[in-house]
């Protein structure tokens, strides 16, 4: 785990439970970048997801960067609309999300999202984020169409449950749907990475539906270290 995690002031260790028809808005950011400036990116985001953290309304507050450098990622739970956009207005008068922006290969655009699927194999049940997590973070942030979003996620959900039948080191998958339709995120957990590239390479021999999935998603797909975490 990156030396910059931070956790909330008590002594417990915050666990944001990803959880089907939960009463909150769940927030996810992507931020473009490249490998030589995602460490200053990385950097103001941390500090806007503390100052993120203070706000009213505030259920989770995570920040994971990508393995490879070109990516960071905010995971945000929240009571409500009202209070998280002034979250947002705080956030952007501190000047932390501004500088962010400058090492930025993106217009990220803060979506919500409805959580349609959950599967995992944990004792609870219930996939979470959290600092004691130990294994690999795969998310997978597809672009699609309104139109075409519903179809995208009956496919990929029916991929991933062929997928964690019979493939090892699978531990769960979490799919996600933008409100605005253009976006469908899966947030998985597996035991290492090799077992998560393993599983894809199967699925790409074993999916007969790959031309369609292919004409309606540009997948975006890489692993992920948190590196901030709170949780109230």
């Amino acid at each position: 785990m990156s030396s910059i995690l931070q956790a909330t002031t008590t002594t417990q260790i915050p666990v944001t439970r990803i959880v089907k028809g939960a009463p909150y808005l769940t927030e996810i950011n992507f931020f473009h970048t490249d490998a030589e400036n995602q460490v200053r990116m990385l950097h103001e985001i941390v500090e806007a997801s503390k100052r993120m953290a203070e706000q009213p309304g505030q259920v989770a507050v995570n920040t994971l960067r990508s393995l490879d450098g070109s990516r960071v990622c905010t995971y945000l739970q929240w009571d409500n609309q009202p209070t998280l956009r002034q979250a947002h207005r705080v956030i952007a008068e501190s000047g932390y999300q501004e500088r962010a922006l400058t090492y930025a290969l993106n217009q990220p655009l803060p979506r919500v999202y409805e959580i349609v699927y959950t599967d995992d194999r944990s004792s609870d049940g219930v996939s979470v984020i959290s600092p004691a997590y130990e294994g690999a973070i795969f998310i997978n942030e597809i672009t699609t169409q309104p139109l075409t979003q519903a179809r995208l996620l009956q496919l990929v959900i029916a991929n991933n449950e062929i997928q964690s039948m019979g493939t090892s080191g699978y531990r769960s998958a979490n799919f996600h749907s933008s409100l605005d339709g253009e976006r469908a995120v899966n947030y998985s957990l597996w035991d290492t990475s090799e077992h998560c590239i393993e599983a894809i390479s199967n699925m790409a021999d074993m999916d007969e539906n790959l031309e369609e999935t292919v004409q309606i998603a540009n997948p975006d797909f890489r692993f992920y270290e948190l590196v901030f975490a709170v949780h109230r």
